[in-house]
């Protein structure tokens, strides 16, 4: 799950497939401090977001937190392999680059 604030305006919580989530954060981290994010905010949504019914086997293993005007990014990861927490780190670096606070917990 996914949850974006930006200066003056937060999309709906969005569910990103665990598979999908690291090069969300890549793609997230080079749009995040655009002057047209506003712009960009849909394409991110639309690329990432899952589009498919849920079902109730599905079921949430963390959360992602983008604060832009704070300038901060929280990620909490229930059990999940180690190759999945290694790439989470790996995206969250470009993140660190931006001189956002960020915090993992896996």
């Amino acid at each position: 799950m996914y949850n974006i604030i930006l200066e003056n305006y937060h999309p709906s919580t969005i569910c990103v497939e665990l598979s999908l989530v690291p090069e969300s954060l890549d793609y997230l981290s080079r749009i995040i401090d655009s002057p047209h994010i506003l712009e960009e905010i849909p394409e991110f949504i639309e690329k990432f977001a899952r589009k498919d019914e849920i079902m109730p086997t599905d079921r949430t293993v963390g959360f992602v937190v983008v604060h832009q005007p704070k300038k901060s990014m929280a990620i909490s990861l229930g059990k999940v392999d180690q190759e999945v927490r290694n790439r989470m780190r790996e995206s969250s670096d470009s993140f660190r680059t931006k001189n956002f606070n960020v915090e993992l917990d896996f």
